[in-house]
């Protein structure tokens, strides 16, 4: 993977999770009736949500991605350990990690820095916040087996749970299968394969839990999907009849859904995730990553990734260098491999 291509994956995740957090929580009644379209950045007084966050402003989406490959970089390694300390760095240094920060999220963290062990202290988390971080690991994964081991890694401290590894994999292979240049059908058949893979993920502390299947979900997506013939009838499909909240399997549905309407329209999928309702933040960038890794690039106005870049001050020329070096010293002691 090529620099180039790992900094504009890095900025559709940034600008997916800034531009749709206007409209987070909100239902799709509530922003059909305040917007026809939302076609820019929204300022902070037209947003229907984090109206104190300043213009172009990210956030726990992006945040914990940042701080996990900044700390996946230094340390040359992606263990459980090093995720847990990355993930305390994030809380106790960012400005504002209680304003964003997701239940399960929360809970482990507080409880990792009171003493638990990582091994117990996301044996309760279901929502979101594991897929969220996902791209952090298969930024650093090379290779299939390594995907695997680093998205487990990557959620254990928070998400140890077969509800948020299943989607989390299953999103996972379905970026890893685009890095080969897949057809969309095998796109979809390695987000089900790994799907299935983290389903069965499970320990003594881990019971199956009970919560809907993203693999179950994925053939009833394909068998609605040629019927829309809109935008708002798949946006209607998904907030009404599968659900957009900060479970696992709603966000990853969502985000799978978009990818597979917009395909390489990067711009189009953060936008129709602004006007979904629920975990819009969270599903524009997953969107995001997944349009920009599929068409190898993103039509984002320019403006626009500056305006998010420089706002947060983030560093992406610096930080997708450190990436490339990542993989292409793990790339040398690791053979091909298919899904």
């Amino acid at each position: 993977m090529k620099q180039l291509l790992i900094k504009q994956i890095l900025e559709a995740l940034a600008v997916g999770d800034s531009f749709s957090k206007s409209t987070e929580f909100a239902s799709r009644e509530q922003i059909k009736s305040s917007f026809y379209s939302i076609e820019s950045l929204l300022l902070p007084s037209e947003s229907l949500a984090h109206k104190d966050m300043r213009y172009g402003q990210v956030t726990d989406d992006t945040e914990q991605n940042i701080f996990l490959l900044e700390d996946y970089c230094k340390s040359s390694s992606i263990t459980p350990e090093v995720a847990a300390n990355s993930l305390i760095r994030w809380y106790k240094e960012s400005a504002e990690p209680e304003k964003y920060i997701g239940p399960s999220s929360r809970k482990a963290i507080l409880a990792i820095i009171d003493g638990m062990d990582i091994s117990l202290s996301g044996t309760q988390g279901t929502s979101c916040g594991g897929i969220m971080r996902v791209p952090s690991a298969f930024l650093c994964s090379p290779d299939l087996n390594s995907l695997q081991n680093n998205i487990i890694s990557t959620l254990l401290p928070t998400h140890n749970t077969n509800i948020a590894m299943e989607a989390a994999i299953g999103y996972g292979y379905a970026l890893f299968a685009m890095t080969k240049q897949y057809s969309i059908d095998n796109i979809i058949q390695a987000a089900l394969k790994g799907c299935e893979i983290g389903r069965k993920k499970k320990n003594e502390e881990m019971d199956l839990a009970c919560a809907p299947s993203c693999q179950a979900r994925i053939p009833v997506l394909l068998h609605y999907l040629p019927q829309f013939n809109s935008d708002d009838m798949l946006l209607d499909f998904l907030f009404y009849v599968f659900g957009t909240t900060i479970s696992s399997c709603d966000v990853f549905m969502a985000a799978f859904s978009l990818f597979l309407w917009c395909r390489k329209d990067v711009y189009k999928a953060i936008r129709m995730s602004s006007m979904l309702g629920g975990d819009t933040d969270t599903i524009g960038c997953l969107a995001a990553v997944l349009c920009c890794c599929y068409g190898k690039g993103h039509n984002i106005p320019e403006q626009i990734v500056h305006t998010v870049v420089s706002s947060n001050n983030l560093n992406l020329d610096d930080l997708s260098l450190q990436i490339y070096q990542y993989r292409k010293n793990q790339n040398k002691t690791k053979k091909k491999d298919s899904i």
